[in-house]
């Protein structure tokens, strides 16, 4: 009996030694011997292996190609360094085990149509959409995003992404942009007659819910409103219904190739009011170059401001600005041909966010479809390094309404990307508007 007794207790001690000393499970894909983690990690379209796939959908070719290519420039950078220097997602894995970012981008032309059939065709190949370019393109997909429960980051700064679930938003709003830019000239005793020149899609629908909505707060009146369509030409049309209206202040809720026509067109006409454009409006090209500048270059620097979301100067890299000296410096080292851009550090913020959900997920274990939306639900804020203000993110609508702050720069072709500051404003006119139900 005390045999019997000895070897059923021998065997029950050698079944515990396993459970303890065998190696616990690893990352799906991880190769025998490599080294242990708590528990596997959960995956999902897109993960093959340690590489994460995720999708571009940008306009590559077409009017708004000035600002996807280096957007995009911003992403494959970021991610870059991601793969490169952190040895990929999942800072606290061995880094064996690490995944590295594979970015899968197709050209929509910034053409709603064209992007429902670029995000169908590839929805299943990835885990998430880094970069969805432009308001009514998103809202294209918006429902099937919904429907699929896929994250999708928004390279579109419209209000209405705070009440989505899957849409990751890149910072302060267009309609905080224009809120800040009106309180600014309150606050320098401007009362001005407004005018707005918008696009004729739901990125124009934002100008003029922001134009509306501070002009009331504020007292102003506007004057005159008009719209073009983005397969427009001629803007002539506009500007003298701006004119004619007296408008001596007009918000301009564009794209760089329709604010290049546009201010063309007054300027032929000798009519000069106080342009101020969301940041879509603007692009450094604009300007030309060192050795073929634009004649409209006195002109702009005269009329011409644009309201972006708030974060250090391309020249800023001191205290506070380690980001931009990072960025600055992963740019030289990827992308040698790239000159600095607005829309490149656009894209490289946003590619930050991304990466932070993507590790969130890494550490709840959980890249599934399902799991990388519970991270970006847990996810309260992403540190920029001062490329700009901290993203809020958050399970609630208010919880993502985090950042309204706005800079307000004018045109000044002796900076980096042509811009100088005119001001740093985070109105209470911004925070205040119902941007959530």
């Amino acid at each position: 009996m005390l045999k019997r007794f000895v070897a059923l207790l021998t065997i029950g001690l050698l079944a515990v030694g396993a459970c303890r000393s065998g190696p616990a499970e690893g990352p799906s894909g991880a190769s025998p011997g490599a080294s242990p983690t708590v528990a596997a990690i959960k995956t999902g379209p897109g993960i093959e292996g340690q590489t994460i796939k995720v999708a571009e959908l940008t306009p590559l070719t077409g009017s708004v190609a000035l600002i996807g290519k280096p957007l995009t420039r911003g992403h494959e950078v970021y991610f870059q360094y991601v793969n490169d220097v952190l040895g990929g997602v999942g800072k606290n894995l061995p880094k064996e085990q690490r995944y590295k970012v594979e970015l899968v981008t197709l050209d929509t032309q910034y053409l709603p149509d064209i992007h429902v059939q670029q995000y169908n065709a590839v929805k299943e190949k990835v885990a998430l959409i880094a970069q969805s370019l432009g308001t009514p393109q998103t809202v294209a997909i918006l429902q099937q995003i919904r429907d699929d429960k896929i994250v999708t980051g928004a390279a579109t700064l419209a209000g209405i992404w705070f009440k989505e679930k899957y849409v990751v938003a890149n910072g302060a709003p267009y309609i905080a942009q224009i809120a800040n830019g009106l309180q600014y000239l309150k606050d320098k005793g401007i009362t001005p007659k407004l005018g707005l020149i918008y696009q004729d899609d739901d990125y124009g629908a934002e100008g003029v819910a922001g134009t509306e909505y501070a002009a009331k707060a504020l007292g102003f009146t506007i004057v005159a409103k008009a719209s073009y369509k983005v397969s427009d030409t001629e803007y002539a049309a506009p500007v003298n219904t701006m004119k004619q209206a007296g408008a001596d202040h007009v918000v301009l809720t564009t794209t760089p190739t329709a604010t290049g026509r546009i201010l063309g067109a007054a300027a032929a006409v000798q009519y000069a009011p106080r342009w101020i454009g969301n940041s879509p409006a603007w692009i450094g090209a604009l300007v030309g170059t060192k050795e073929k500048p634009s004649p409209l270059v006195p002109y702009m620097q005269q009329t011409f401001w644009v309201v972006t979301d708030q974060g250090c100067g391309w020249a800023d890299v001191g205290a506070g600005c380690e980001g931009s000296k990072l960025m600055q410096d992963n740019m030289a080292k990827y992308a040698k041909d790239q000159v600095p851009d607005y829309y490149f550090s656009f894209g490289y913020v946003q590619a930050m966010s991304i990466h932070a959900i993507l590790e969130k997920a890494v550490e709840m274990r959980d890249l599934s479809r399902e799991g990388i939306a519970n991270a970006f639900a847990n996810l309260k804020s992403v540190d920029t390094g001062g490329l700009r203000k901290a993203l809020s993110y958050g399970a609630t609508c208010q919880e993502k309404v985090g950042v309204t702050g706005s800079t307000i720069w004018k045109i000044d072709t002796t900076q980096p990307i042509a811009l100088a500051t005119v001001a740093d404003v985070d109105s209470k006119l911004a925070k205040d508007y119902k941007y959530c139900p």
